[in-house]
């Protein structure tokens, strides 16, 4: 039987590593997550082989043209150094977009519209979203002083922000983060930002990271289209793949221990 010792899996200034330590390393590192897609990519095929789901070369060829568009390879030339530069080669992308295809068609056939309406009335809430700034300080005293300026001097809120929030990946945009979904704040924090009117500032309000002040950018409260629509369906659909996944019995020979391996004294 041939070693995994035998297969060169990558080469550096004329070093070569075999699979087996290519493997190692992945352990080590916890990079062996790719085998959790490639778990579900199955148990998708075996679902739809079960439900007769098909792929027409029409379908593939506009998969192709969508792909191509969204990555500005508009010519063979960039399509092939695309390829080459993911180590893909030709019939290995189609078989990909071919993959993606059936995962859409069988998760529209899993999940029905009801699941989503039914799912959106249950939930609404957590996909209401606002956009915020915010300025995040250390100590308690320092946010209300930071407050008053702001609310009674008129003081600059993104200013401020620049020259004493501790939060460095917000500070150079003044506090600016963006959208948030109530599901992805603090109990804390959700409560003032959606109790709040656009524009005002909240807080200080303690999180985590420290005391907060949060300017209501705007609120975005969560409705029933067709981008919510896609959403929930993936979330529904996860839900049914984590199911299969719990159900399914998953064997990994590729991480079997080798004969040397199993050598090593416990």
């Amino acid at each position: 039987m041939t070693s995994r010792n035998d297969y060169i899996a990558l080469e550096v200034n004329g070093e070569q590593l075999s699979l087996r330590e290519l493997l190692r390393f992945a352990k080590w590192s916890d990079q062996s997550r790719f085998l959790k897609s490639a778990t579900d990519a199955l148990l998708i095929r075996q679902a739809a082989m079960e439900l007769g789901v098909q792929v027409s070369n029409e379908e593939c060829q506009q998969a192709a043209d969508r792909f191509r568009v969204e990555r500005d390879l508009y010519t063979a030339e960039k399509t092939e150094r695309w390829l080459a530069l993911h180590h893909l080669s030709f019939p290995e992308w189609e078989a990909l977009l071919e993959d993606e295809i059936i995962r859409l068609k069988l998760r529209n056939l899993v999940v029905s519209n009801q699941d989503v309406e039914k799912y959106f009335v249950e939930h609404r809430l957590a996909f209401d979203a606002a956009s915020i700034s915010r300025l995040v300080v250390r100590d308690e005293c320092v946010a209300r002083e930071l407050r008053a300026q702001i609310v009674e001097d008129g003081a600059d809120f993104y200013s401020l922000t620049r020259n004493y929030s501790i939060d460095l990946s917000s500070r150079p945009a003044g506090g600016y983060v963006g959208l948030m979904r109530r599901s992805e704040m603090e109990p804390t924090m959700e409560s003032a930002i959606f109790g709040a009117k656009v524009g005002m500032t909240v807080g200080p309000v303690k999180t985590y990271s420290g005391w907060q002040l949060v300017k209501v950018e705007a609120q975005h409260l969560a409705i029933l289209d067709d981008s919510m629509r896609e959403t929930i369906k993936s979330l529904l659909f996860e839900e049914w793949l984590r199911v299969r996944r719990v159900k399914a019995t998953v064997n990994v020979p590729l991480f079997e221990l080798d004969p040397e391996d199993a050598s090593i004294e416990k």
